[in-house]
């Protein structure tokens, strides 16, 4: 079988839909528990009503960049496994750059050249990578979230230079390894780049606006969006 039959099969399929109908099934039993608790606390049907249908609705916007996602993973992993990814704990930067490194161990120049080959062998441990890698934070969590949790609650009622210090450190950090990287990767690379950014930068601006508040929690998604139609746009006329 060739790579793509391999990711693209329908035991794969199957795999995918009975872990994510048991990811659902979770979701909904603590849907179901909070639901119960809000109503013996007093909270009434209508406001649950209420807060559920703005949920849905505040949540198609981040939703599209996701199918984005899954369309721009499916020509290299095939359908499921990009499915499964982005629907349980995975993004699509993560991904990416988790399948490209991957690929790159197994001596390919990157995921567009393994995908386009026919060496199953290196399958396994690019799907490895790219699902042990993100189990680092579900881990931490497990150990180190209420304490840490705890800290920055306490952190935040009070000034802390060195811990916005750290922080600003931290994401300057982040930004000086991948801004770089795809900005010398090509002319569309930069260019998109630099559309996002400036996209990113002003929705921020109008984020601050009375009236444009909600749009604060949109920004990544928009830029996301924007940024990937962009780069349909500039591989088309370039």
């Amino acid at each position: 079988m060739s790579l793509k039959e391999i990711l693209n099969s329908p035991i794969f399929y199957i795999c995918v839909i009975i872990g994510l109908v048991v990811i659902f099934a979770i979701a909904l039993f603590f849907f179901l528990r909070a639901r119960k608790r809000a109503i013996e606390m007093g909270v009434s049907k209508e406001k649950i009503n209420s807060v559920i249908r703005g949920s849905i609705v505040f949540s198609i916007i981040p939703s599209i960049s996701i199918i984005i996602g899954l369309i721009s993973l499916t020509p290299l992993l095939g359908t499921p496994w990009p499915w499964f990814r982005l629907s349980v704990v995975g993004s699509l930067p993560y991904e990416l750059v988790a399948a490209d490194l991957s690929s790159e161990s197994a001596g390919y120049e990157n995921l567009a050249d393994f995908a386009a080959s026919t060496d199953v062998n290196a399958l396994g441990a690019v799907l490895f990578v790219m699902s042990i890698a993100i189990m680092g934070g579900m881990i931490f969590n497990i150990f180190f979230l209420k304490p840490l949790h705890t800290g920055v609650m306490k952190a935040g009622t009070k000034d802390t230079p060195a811990v916005d210090l750290a922080l600003s450190v931290l994401i300057i950090g982040m930004m000086s390894v991948f801004v770089p990287t795809y900005f010398m990767q090509s002319k569309i690379s930069a260019i998109v780049l630099l559309i996002s950014a400036a996209i990113t930068y002003l929705l921020t601006k109008l984020s601050k606006k009375d009236g444009m508040k909600w749009l604060g929690d949109y920004v990544m998604s928009f830029a996301l969006v924007i940024g990937m139609a962009s780069a349909v746009f500039l591989t088309g006329i370039m």
